[in-house]
């Protein structure tokens, strides 16, 4: 036996019952797309891999255990990858991603990005102290697990691409709603977007033409 974590070895019976599953449930997964198994000819029997089964594992897991929906994680993988849904650590990430196979999946290296955008905001920061500063509150808070949000990467993905258009001049942060910064804005909602200490946006993200409004406005005060 292959012992490649991506060879396809399982038929999908045999696939289905390991996973504890039904043979329908996974021609259902990979209907939404969350699933490719392989096939030896076209219309051939699917063939499973060990790592397609952990990741049948983890579908199962946001569906059961965090109440997504099979519509809801394919919305999310086609944003983030799906280490970032499941917040799995780096190393475990980087251990799994060459071997995922995930149609059309949005990916980009496992990496600490909160901190990576943190040192790069401090140093804008620190080479313009009138920089505007923009914070994005973000996440769902369920059974203790804090979830991007649809509304939540759109609204931070609106801010730093207005920020690069003032690059030097605006700092963009990103605190998820467990943080002590939310609860020092009294964040109750996601997205949260405040400007410079203030609310201006709670529950939904802001156009791109209001934001750029609004920052603009704080950068003639500045």
């Amino acid at each position: 036996m292959d012992s490649r974590r991506d060879a396809p070895i399982h038929p999908i019976g045999p696939a289905a019952q390991q996973v504890g599953m039904s043979a329908r449930t996974l021609r259902a997964y990979e209907q939404e797309g969350l699933l490719r198994p392989a096939r030896e000819s076209p219309g051939g029997p699917r063939l499973y891999s060990e790592q397609d089964l952990i990741w049948i594992r983890c579908i199962s897991e946001l569906i059961h255990g965090h109440s997504l929906t099979t519509a809801g994680i394919r919305r999310l993988l086609d944003l983030i990858p799906c280490w970032e849904i499941k917040h799995c650590p780096a190393d475990v990430a980087e251990q799994c991603r060459p071997y995922l196979n995930i149609p059309g999946m949005a990916s980009r290296p496992p990496a600490s990005a909160p901190a990576e955008t943190a040192d790069a905001d401090e140093q804008t920061e620190a080479a313009n102290p009138n920089a505007v500063e923009v914070k994005i509150f973000y996440g769902i808070k369920e059974f203790g697990v804090v979830f991007p949000c649809l509304k939540c990467i759109q609204a931070e993905r609106v801010a730093r691409r207005i920020a690069e258009r003032h690059k030097g001049r605006v700092v963009v942060r990103k605190y998820d709603v467990t943080s002590p910064e939310a609860d020092r804005h009294g964040v109750m909602m996601t997205p949260t977007v405040v400007v410079d200490g203030k609310v201006v946006a709670s529950g939904r993200g802001l156009s791109a033409n209001r934001l750029e409004q609004l920052l603009e406005a704080h950068l003639k005060e500045k």
